[in-house]
């Protein structure tokens, strides 16, 4: 899908907010939850929403197609969070970090597995926000290659840093 859009980006006639329309009906749910990791309010969630749709919208014209479009979204979503929680200069109030859980009313889901998903959800709201960051572009299926362009990271630094994560996270589920 994805594909199609970059692939729309190339011909001439693109209509900006078409494409706009189209990249927020496609990333809007993931960038949703990038906000949810940087910022724990929802009101803050939607401010920082807003600015990196912004951002978007006003740099859309100058995407060169050096990357693939997901990636470039994802790395001005970076930018702008990383910037605008610089900005604010926030200390965390709260250990919930606004990431949505599965129905825990669903059979599907045990006592136990829900208490595995609100300990991992408060273990990555602990995390600094670049680390944050990597988890979520991990739990979003993003390959490590794309995670390395998105946030300015080595291939390697974020290999190690997911490492690391995950035993972080594995250590806290299982306590």
């Amino acid at each position: 899908m994805d594909n199609d859009l970059d692939r729309s980006f190339s011909s001439q006639s693109s209509d900006q907010a078409q494409i706009f329309q189209e990249i927020l009906r496609i990333h809007s749910a993931s960038l949703s939850r990038l906000c949810a990791v940087y910022e724990r309010s929802l009101p803050e969630q939607k401010d920082l929403m807003q600015e990196i749709l912004l951002a978007i919208w006003k740099s859309l014209s100058h995407f060169r197609g050096d990357s693939s479009l997901r990636t470039w979204i994802f790395r001005v979503a970076h930018n702008v969070a990383i910037t605008h929680v610089g900005r604010a200069q926030r200390k965390p109030q709260s250990t919930d970090s606004g990431i949505e859980t599965h129905d825990s009313g669903s059979w599907e889901f045990t006592i136990e597995q829900t208490r595995k998903l609100d300990i991992m959800r408060k273990e990555i709201a602990l995390l600094k926000p670049l680390d944050r960051q990597v988890i979520l572009l991990y739990l979003e299926d993003i390959p490590q290659a794309e995670i390395a362009e998105i946030t300015g990271l080595s291939i390697t630094n974020v290999s190690t840093r997911l490492h690391r994560i995950k035993s972080q996270l594995k250590g806290a589920i299982s306590k």
